[in-house]
């Protein structure tokens, strides 16, 4: 049986230390979307991460967490490569060129997003399966990622909870109907 594979060029897309230092910073959003090796099980595993983490926080809760935890990581990252290749580091420059593919820290940060959410075991066991990816000049991002995720989650909660609804008593909350009850 002839299996038939497809395979595209995304080297535009993807970034690396010294492509967002030489200021290519749009390569930090594009290469969210560049799967490394196999990319339907990453695929699907951060699509249905991201489906929960929609339902129980809604979409721009989850686009906050998505960006902020695959860019913010990068970025720190790459200012760790940055450091290291200033103080002598031959492992961090070989590295600083090497491509940077950031779906994983999309999923890392959308299961940040869960942990934080509520969905604690799922979430952490998802970090605990990243963490064998996480052992190069890159690898940082994902555990940071995860962090990130769920800090935003955890803003966009306390956020919520202070903002005045229109109209409602202090303290109140919408019921299932849409209508304001007081605690």
């Amino acid at each position: 049986m002839a299996v038939l594979t497809a395979t595209a060029d995304t080297s535009d897309l993807q970034s690396s230390a010294d492509q967002v230092a030489d200021g290519e910073l749009w390569r930090l959003f594009s290469s969210g979307l560049v799967v490394d090796g196999v990319a339907a099980p990453q695929i699907a595993l951060t699509a249905l991460a991201a489906f929960a983490v929609i339902r129980l926080q809604g979409a721009a809760v989850w686009w906050a967490a998505m960006l902020v935890g695959h860019v913010g990581s990068a970025l720190i990252a790459y200012a760790i490569v940055g450091i290291a290749v200033a103080l002598g580091s031959g492992g961090a420059e070989a590295a600083a060129n090497d491509p940077d593919f950031g779906i994983s820290c999309v999923l890392g940060a959308t299961l940040g997003a869960l942990f934080a959410s509520g969905w604690r075991v799922v979430g952490a066991i998802g970090f605990v399966l990243l963490l064998p990816f996480s052992l190069d000049w890159y690898g940082p991002e994902h555990p940071l990622s995860f962090v990130l995720g769920a800090l935003v989650v955890g803003i966009a909660g306390r956020l919520r909870w202070r903002q005045p609804v229109e109209g409602a008593a202090r303290g109140a909350r919408l019921d299932a109907t849409g209508q304001h009850r007081v605690r």
